[in-house]
């Protein structure tokens, strides 16, 4: 299948994430991300472990690219060659703005000559008030916009686990904090049977992640190719988190000794000894 060059509308690295995960992936392949983020703000949005991250920076060192086009187009050509499958990048107006917007658009009329003998695709990032009309124009001609065109599923009855999937990675997470600064826990909407996939799943590990929760049982089923076994694991935890929730009102409300207090949370959060403390707390 001959590669395609295209651009994904975004307001935020976050916005991109989102789009760019619904993105089919050949698990074979290299997946590749130029962020404008670290690494370490990246493994809070996704799986970074599934997917090659590079920081566009003016720092250099391990794990950089610096916005010079002449090293990005190098780098873009050579992964390339090497056969990468996607290859998402996010800072185009920070290009422009060093570079100007002639000189982007030569690299990217290269690229898209390059791309199209090739099987790798590459997306970039643009917000929709970023360039003039006619610099947008032009734009689009060598990076059409990519569509996402949504399944329509039919509703036969209402029971739980026939509604169709509602797209969680467009969930945005708030956190509320506890007193000691760590996140509280939250309900979060049970991903139902129909759509369940392992990359809905690997965004609800990170939600849960953010909230501090232990999530290395989980994790291993990451790598299950059996879809109904890996939803069976989802559905055991989602309980434990779920029991943890209400445990750990329960403590933050009720539960006065500093010490006692600390070492429930603690168990809670590695969603160790739930029976125990629902005996304790839950018990007439």
């Amino acid at each position: 299948m001959a590669g395609k060059i295209q651009s994904i509308l975004a307001t935020s690295t976050e916005s991109f994430i989102e789009t760019f995960d619904r993105i089919e992936n050949d698990a074979e392949r290299d997946q590749i991300f130029i962020s404008r983020y670290p690494q370490s703000r990246l493994i809070n949005l996704l799986d970074i472990s599934e997917m090659k991250c590079y920081w566009l920076t003016l720092n250099q060192s391990k794990g950089t690219i610096e916005p010079s086009l002449e090293k990005i187009n190098h780098f873009l050509e050579s992964s390339i060659r090497n056969n990468a499958g996607n290859i998402f990048f996010e800072g185009m107006e920070w290009l422009i703005s060093l570079h100007g917007f002639d000189a982007v658009h030569s690299m990217l009329r290269t690229l898209s000559e390059r791309v199209s003998m090739s099987e790798s695709s590459v997306y970039f990032s643009i917000s929709a008030n970023s360039l003039e009309e006619r610099e947008m124009s032009r734009f689009y001609r060598e990076v059409p916009l990519f569509e996402i065109i949504e399944d329509q599923q039919n509703v036969h009855d209402s029971s739980e686990d026939d509604v169709p999937y509602q797209d969680v990675n467009n969930a945005k997470l708030e956190m509320d904090l506890n007193d000691d600064g760590t996140p509280k826990l939250v309900f979060l909407t049970k991903l139902p049977r129909i759509g369940f996939s392992k990359q809905i799943l690997q965004r609800r590990v990170l939600q849960w992640r953010r909230m501090g929760l232990d999530t290395v049982d989980i994790e291993a089923s990451l790598f299950n190719t059996n879809i109904d076994e890996m939803y069976s694991k989802y559905i055991q935890l989602e309980e434990n988190v779920r029991r943890a929730t209400e445990l750990e009102r329960y403590v933050v409300e009720h539960v006065l000794d500093s010490q006692e207090r600390t070492i429930a949370l603690f168990r809670i959060r590695q969603l160790t000894g739930l029976d125990e403390l629902e005996s304790l707390y839950f018990s007439d």
